[in-house]
């Protein structure tokens, strides 16, 4: 008999199912990570050095293995473009950026930026395909949300989620697609390249008094007041998911940026550590509960404590991680 611990009886009971049902060998959580996610941009407060601080732990604590991890090739000048304009991808690859554009980047660009981008990008890529196979699949990186079709805005150059959403789309592996962005600062880039596009679904709950000033408009907003607690998140956020399910996707992309946590240094709300930790099960659990497939990304994060973020991500992967097994065991006799 399996026996729940203390610490999960109060989880949503979809995710409670799930655990209770994990009576077979848990399939390895698939973990697309790559060395040059790290680069070096100076004094900054986006914490590059996590990408690899996170792996670390995970695999200090055997929540995965070495051979679960997955190395991504760069993404193609033509996969860009399916989200970005051809003369903004130009204009990357020749480094002509203005300085008004580095400027509202808000990280100095350069070609190791790029290129660790392009990667990043062909990881979420990848991620998406892992999911649509396992079930659920783990970025150590990606959450790029703020990039436009023809500008890159806060830290991100270009937005890996919407190029990723458009490959699958374009390979037919996908006809319709969600994203669930739970970052503190609202997905404006992925909303604004997707506003015309009824078969992607995106939703962002966020803090509403935050960056950024503009926020165009996702298919759901959840704007939320500053100071915002663990318990009024999640029941926002509960609130939230039926119509991410009504819309039938393919595939969730999520974005579990760990901002949202209360010492977080760009952030205003008040998510605990434990909040943070049954936010991914909420999330991961309801969608496993539908048989759906979820591609992870970690988005941002800049606690004052850098470990918290570490933290915070790697229990992320913690709730995929137990997912993995339990979709796999659920999806295999469905399969039979």
């Amino acid at each position: 008999m399996f026996v729940i611990p203390d610490n999960r009886r109060n989880e949503p009971a979809v995710f409670r199912e799930f655990i209770m049902k994990k009576n077979s060998p848990a399939r390895p959580l698939p973990v697309v990570w790559h060395p040059a996610y790290e680069i070096d941009i100076g004094p900054h407060v986006f914490p590059t050095q996590k990408y690899r601080l996170i792996l670390d732990r995970l695999l200090e604590e055997q929540t995965i293995e070495r051979t679960d991890l997955l190395t991504p090739e760069p993404a193609a000048d033509d996969d860009i473009a399916l989200a970005h304009t051809r003369s903004f991808v130009d204009k990357i690859n020749n480094g002509n950026l203005t300085a008004q554009e580095e400027m509202v980047l808000e990280v100095p660009f350069s070609p190791q930026l790029r290129d660790a981008m392009w990667l990043c990008a062909g990881g979420t890529i990848l991620t998406g395909r892992l999911a649509l196979e396992q079930r659920v699949a783990m970025h150590l990186g990606g959450g790029f949300h703020h990039a436009f079709s023809d500008h890159g805005e806060g830290f991100c150059l270009i937005n890996d989620i919407a190029v990723a959403v458009r490959r699958l789309m374009r390979q037919s592996m996908i006809r319709r697609a969600a994203v669930i962005d739970l970052d503190v600062h609202h997905g404006n880039g992925t909303a604004a390249i997707f506003a015309e596009d009824a078969d992607v679904f995106t939703l962002s709950i966020h803090q509403q008094n935050n960056y950024p000033a503009w926020k165009p408009p996702s298919d759901l907003d959840v704007g939320l007041a500053d100071g915002t607690s663990d318990a009024a998140y999640l029941d926002a956020l509960e609130g939230a998911m039926p119509r991410v399910l009504e819309h039938g996707p393919d595939i969730v992309f999520c974005l579990a940026g760990a901002d949202p946590y209360r010492h977080d240094q760009l952030g205003g709300l008040a998510l605990t550590l434990e909040g943070l930790r049954r936010r991914d099960d909420l999330v991961l659990g309801t969608l496993a509960g539908r048989d759906i497939p979820v591609a992870v990304t970690l988005a941002g994060g800049y606690a004052v404590n850098h470990g918290d973020t570490v933290e915070i991500h790697c229990g992320t992967v913690r709730a995929a991680a137990a997912i993995a097994g339990s979709a796999h065991s659920i999806h295999g006799r469905r399969a039979k």
